[in-house]
């Protein structure tokens, strides 16, 4: 069975006008995308679909978190995510997609949102993931680490003089 299909919207029964769903996304809606870089999260969606006689506009609103690494200490933690999208689908013979617009034909009796939800949810993640998102510390000994072993810290004594590139290719010279 699919485990995606609780995510498939009746369109063909639906009066026109404004309908509301709640989706919760876990651990499971990951698992159903083999390279989904998310694979542990607990997040809300409130789905608007607005239908209309020629075409729909869903508005997905996506709150809570998702598990990440830290790009900082590499521990994982809950990333709080917020996402508010919007998609407008309209009628055609070809069904295809163009940047928010996606074509669908009219002969159509179910459109699952189980995609859209998946790629807001990824496009929502930051390039940058820090424990400080998450209002929490980085590990203090991974912290601790890092300085030590930064040679950028650490100050370089004026008596001790750094051969330069010129003077390694003299010594060639004069072999």
């Amino acid at each position: 069975m699919d485990p995606l299909i609780s995510y498939s919207l009746p369109i063909s029964g639906l009066r026109d006008g404004l309908h509301h769903f709640d989706f919760q996304i876990d651990d499971k809606f990951f698992e159903a995308y083999d390279a989904s870089a998310i694979k542990h999260g607990d997040l809300k969606v409130d789905l608007t679909f607005d239908k209309n006689p020629s075409f729909f506009v869903l508005d997905i609103f996506i709150t809570g978190t998702i598990e990440q690494d830290c790009d900082r200490c590499l521990e994982p933690f809950s990333l709080p995510i917020e996402s508010d999208n919007s998609i407008k689908i309209k009628f055609d013979d070809n069904e295809r997609e163009e940047a928010d617009i996606v074509y669908i034909s009219r002969d159509r009796k179910k459109l699952n949102v189980a995609r859209f939800i998946y790629e807001f949810i990824h496009l929502s993640i930051p390039m940058s993931k820090t424990h400080d998102m998450a209002d929490e510390d980085c590990d203090p000994e991974f912290l601790e680490y890092l300085d030590q072993a930064d040679p950028a810290q650490e100050p370089a004594s004026e008596s001790e003089e750094k051969p330069s590139v010129w003077d390694a290719l003299k010594n060639l010279k004069d072999q």
